[in-house]
């Protein structure tokens, strides 16, 4: 095996064990020891020589899958606009929620919503994700006053990523089912519309 392929496969090892342990447990309770463990890493510097810190791991793991998501919206408005719906609230955020949705295919996938919930990443917006939000702003903008409207962005972010989360949890944890996706996101995002619409 070349020297690149097995530092890929540790970055991946270390970046999947951070993933599980910062959504389990938080992302202040984990230690670089716990996560070089988790990883099958003997030398806790392991994790400190891929990312620099606990920070640049948290950094690595947003990135990865947030280049996806934008991605997958840019897909999405495009088409939007190409029907000429680029400008309906309800479209709008639909291509917010659906892509986050797809997170909750894969263990990795949930891991990010639970983390993203703790509300610890604030990278820049990636260029489609810039381009929606900017979008949905506009138009809440003329549904609501100037005095509610951060409060109400505020609060429909909580809304998206708790909601996310807490469907993450209950879909890994299996203890009961969570009811059909297509449901919820279907009602997430009518929630998120009925809250910036007020």
């Amino acid at each position: 095996m070349s020297e690149t392929k097995n530092t890929d496969s540790t970055q991946e090892k270390i970046i999947r064990a951070g993933e599980e342990l910062f959504a389990a447990h938080g992302f202040g309770r984990v230690t670089l020891r716990q996560i070089a463990r988790e990883a099958g890493q003997r030398n806790v510097s392991a994790v400190q020589y891929h990312f620099k810190s606990k920070q640049g791991l948290l950094i690595a793991i947003a990135k990865g899958h947030r280049d996806g998501i934008d991605a997958r919206r840019a897909e999405l408005l495009d088409k939007a606009t190409t029907e000429g719906t680029d400008e309906d609230l309800s479209t709008l955020l639909s291509i917010l929620v659906v892509p986050l949705a797809a997170k909750l295919d894969s263990a990795s996938g949930r891991a990010y919503l639970q983390i993203q919930a703790q509300g610890l990443t604030n990278l820049e917006m990636r260029p489609a994700t810039r381009d929606l939000v900017d979008r949905i702003t506009r138009y809440s903008r003329t549904l609501t006053s100037a005095s509610d409207a951060p409060y109400q962005s505020r609060f429909a972010l909580l809304l998206l990523f708790h909601a996310l989360a807490d469907r993450a949890n209950l879909e890994s944890n299996g203890k009961r089912h969570p009811g059909d996706r297509g449901e919820f996101v279907a009602a997430l995002s009518h929630s998120l519309r009925g809250l910036l619409s007020t």
